[in-house]
């Protein structure tokens, strides 16, 4: 249980790490839900399809 405690720990604490050195390169930090990346996703492979339709 230690351990995974540990792993938990340094994980965090990498996340936070790169979440400041994101701030500090004036990017905002950018969090996705799972649902949000799929619609994301499908949206750029519907304008991707289209895009190839028109060029056809």
């Amino acid at each position: 249980m230690e351990e995974k405690i540990l792993l938990d720990l340094l994980y965090q604490s990498m996340q936070d790490s790169a979440r400041e050195a994101r701030l500090s390169l004036g990017r905002p930090s950018s969090s996705a839900t799972r649902e949000e990346a799929l619609q994301q996703v499908a949206m750029l492979k519907a304008a991707k399809d289209r895009a190839s339709r028109v060029q056809k």
